[in-house]
């Protein structure tokens, strides 16, 4: 008797929240980044599509099709729908039901099924919603789909694990990289895992131990001391034929959920046993990195003044990292602090420096190039930033994934402040957000991120002096520090023990 086809669903909603935030995420910044379902998200997720456009061609949804191409068997793969958002405020209620629905829709129109997955984030956050919306998801997909039907995951590595993430999966894979440049890869592991579920030729036992800990492992970085000894040995754990994943998940902590800290997980094939030990040993190694503190962090004068007495500058642009500012993780972008020290002392250096500022923007986009003009830098609408009184020359605009964008120069033509103004968030994580307003990255003396770890990616040739400068922001490590848990928290408190 011939087999019909394995049928398998997949789709995304990504988005990392941070609810310290003055911003909401709406439907239209999901629409504006990635949204995509049907033929036309099939076609994005071939080797020659482009995934997620503009940021990467193959993300996990193209490695999980490229498990299903390569593996023995015939497959009939589903396209739902694909959605992410840059990191920014909390989902309004609205959006993550429209979108959940349309999802969930997909999945029933989909059925029979024998396995779907789903590339989701882990630190969402909707507003009304008390229930972790991940969990929340989930939970409906297990009750759509039956209790036969294999689902699995994949997480980013700053999930915020819970019960709800994990029971009513069968598998379950994270990042491994930190800057994250292994999505295909993630979704590749993901894709065959889910094979081998759907085969019968894994029975998958979860365990999770959840850590008392929101900072720690110094830059967090997975190919660096301390964590790469750690992201090592889940490697080594996942060598035993027995074990089918090794997870860890260092915790997005700008959100409000319950329970935040770090988790370890592991799942292994029908060996509860194994699993418990494992797990045990993971979160052992993790607890470990509490020890290993975060980098020295600079003020602004601080950073600038070390900029000016160092040679780093020789060999290129020093990158200074807007810590409390962190597009990357939520924040709006537009802390004026960094702006207002280099506008006050730093007259002898070239500085690129992005920000969000709607109304500068609104107000400069018709004015012939090459004006004057003077004007205060007010960043963020109801972000309570430092008022910054400046005036520039209005050199260039643009129009883009960050909205409408104007390039406004203050100083000379060699030294002085370079502020690109954004009517939507900015992340210039690539040196194009530069060059796109005729400004060569290799020129500067100091450029200003508002990321942690993904520009590194592109500029490894270009930057080789990274100084994380703290102020006052949505990403605020005090904030961190300072806040009320569920439970006694490292840095906090001083624990002995994450049991």
């Amino acid at each position: 008797m011939k087999h019909r086809p394995l049928r398998i669903a997949y789709g995304r909603l990504f988005h990392e929240a941070n609810a310290f935030s003055p911003s909401v995420t709406t439907l239209d910044d999901f629409e504006r980044m990635h949204l995509l379902e049907g033929d036309a998200l099939a076609r994005a997720v071939t080797l020659r599509g482009e995934e997620l456009k503009s940021f990467m061609p193959h993300a996990e949804l193209t490695g999980f099709q490229q498990a299903m191409n390569l593996s023995r068997g015939e497959i009939v793969t589903v396209p739902l729908t694909s959605a992410l958002a840059v990191p920014s405020g909390p989902i309004t209620r609205e959006c993550f039901d429209l979108l959940t629905a349309r999802l969930l829709d997909g999945i029933e129109a989909a059925l029979p099924l024998d396995g779907v997955y789903l590339a989701l984030h882990g630190s969402m956050q909707v507003q009304g919603l008390a229930e972790a919306p991940e969990a929340n998801l989930l939970r409906r997909v297990r009750a759509l789909v039956g209790s036969s039907v294999k689902v699995a995951v994949s997480y980013d590595l700053h999930a915020n694990l819970s019960p709800g993430l994990v029971d009513p999966v069968d598998v379950l894979v994270a990042y491994r990289t930190n800057p994250h440049w292994d999505l295909a890869p993630t979704g590749y592991r993901a894709g065959t895992r889910l094979l081998r579920a759907i085969r019968g030729e894994i029975r998958a036992v979860h365990v999770f131990r959840k850590l008392p800990m929101v900072l720690g492992g110094g830059t967090t970085i997975d190919f660096v001391a301390p964590m790469n000894r750690v992201f090592r040995a889940m490697k080594r754990m996942e060598k035993d034929p027995a074990v089918v994943s090794a997870s860890l998940f260092m915790v997005h902590p700008y959100t409000s959920a319950e329970r935040l800290g770090w988790a370890a997980h592991v799942c292994t094939d029908g060996d509860l046993a194994l699993a418990e030990k494992l797990a045990d040993e993971l979160a052992d190694r993790a607890w470990e990195m509490r020890k290993v503190d975060l980098p020295a962090m600079r003020s602004p004068a601080e950073a600038i003044g070390e900029v000016r007495g160092g040679a780093w500058r020789r060999l290129g642009p020093v990158t200074l990292v807007d810590v409390d500012d962190i597009v990357g993780a939520g924040a709006p972008g537009g802390n004026t602090h960094i702006v207002k020290a280099l506008a006050a002392s730093a007259g002898d250096l070239l500085a690129y420096v992005p920000v969000h500022d709607p109304a500068l923007v609104e107000a400069l986009w018709s004015a012939p190039l090459g004006t004057t003009h003077a004007v205060t830098v007010r960043g963020t609408p109801d972000y309570h930033m430092p008022e910054v009184p400046l005036e520039v020359t209005l050199v260039a605009r643009t129009e883009g994934d960050f909205g409408r964008t104007v390039r406004l120069d203050a100083g000379g033509d060699k030294h002085g402040l370079r502020l690109v103004a954004c009517e939507r968030a900015p992340l210039p994580i690539h040196p194009s957000f530069w060059r796109a307003v005729g400004l060569e990255p290799r020129r500067a003396d100091i450029i200003v991120q508002k990321n942690f770890f993904h520009y590194r990616m592109f500029y490894a040739a270009l930057s080789f002096r990274h100084i994380p400068v703290v102020s006052a922001g949505a990403t605020s490590l005090r904030r961190v520090r300072e806040q009320r848990y569920d439970v006694p928290m490292h840095p906090q408190q001083v624990l002995a023990d994450w049991r």
